[in-house]
């Protein structure tokens, strides 16, 4: 009679290692870290929209070139597609922060002034003036272009002329643009209104984002892969003696054999 294999020798049992990667979870000590919150305190940080198109160390030698500062300025890249410029005078840091914003390679990017936070959202605030249009004449107030602004973003300020109204939001970079809202009144009516990005440069005309190019957009392709489907499933009902080659050419019926 043949021996009976033990749990071990058939495998039960086993832990099988996979390749996973281990987290190992670090307890930070307490630190006196606020000579370090100083020594940063003018610095901007800063990432690319479209990493594919937008090398770090030409835009850190490429960028400083359209500012127009005095003082010293000196860029590193600090990975994750991320990179910082610390400057050496405050005046030199906001005027850079106001002149926002910056494009290169003909992406967009992303900057925001350092602050002493951890947050996965920080890095992705980029303002815009946006310039509205389709409001009608008798909305044409300062209140219904600060609300505009306040619904999109975070509103800094607006404009408001006889023949313009626009407003400076900083909004998620990381999302998609908005570029045309429903107004609703008070009196029941609606407005339709399309929001112009002044100094936007490539993105994706069908979501809108700011990191590809409608060629190379994933939501397209696959609404374009679900429309297919969707037109496929509904010849077949449509037209179920129809061949699959041609569905205009109609499978006549074979004569039952005798």
């Amino acid at each position: 009679m043949a021996r009976r294999l033990t749990a071990t020798e058939k495998g039960k049992g086993i832990l099988i290692e996979t390749d996973q990667p281990l987290i190992k979870r670090i307890k930070a000590p307490r630190l006196d870290n606020e000579a370090l919150i100083r020594e940063h305190s003018r610095t901007l940080i800063g990432q690319t929209t479209n990493n594919q198109e937008q090398r770090i160390w030409s835009l850190i030698q490429s960028l400083p070139r359209k500012w127009s500062i005095q003082g010293r300025v000196e860029g590193v890249d600090i990975g994750n597609d991320c990179f910082q410029f610390k400057f050496e005078k405050e005046e030199d840091l906001q005027k850079v922060l106001d002149n926002r914003p910056y494009h290169f390679n003909y992406w967009m990017v992303l900057l925001q002034r350092w602050e002493p936070v951890i947050s996965a959202t920080f890095l992705s605030q980029i303002p815009f003036w946006i310039e509205i249009k389709g409001l009608p004449l008798h909305y044409w107030h300062d209140l219904m272009v600060c609300n505009i602004g306040d619904e999109l973003g975070t509103r800094e300020k607006h404009e408001l002329t006889s023949r313009t109204a626009r407003v400076r939001v900083a909004i998620d970079g990381l999302k998609p643009l908005v570029k045309e809202t429903i107004i609703e009144f008070d009196s029941g009516e609606e407005a339709r209104i399309t929001l112009e990005y002044k100094r936007l440069e490539n993105h994706c005309s069908f979501c809108q984002r700011l990191s590809h190019l409608s060629s190379h957009c994933p939501t397209r392709r696959e609404a374009e892969s679900i429309t297919k489907r969707l037109g496929s499933e509904y010849r077949r009902m449509r037209y179920p003696n129809t061949t699959k080659k041609n569905p205009h050419i109609r499978v006549a019926k074979s004569k039952r054999q005798s």
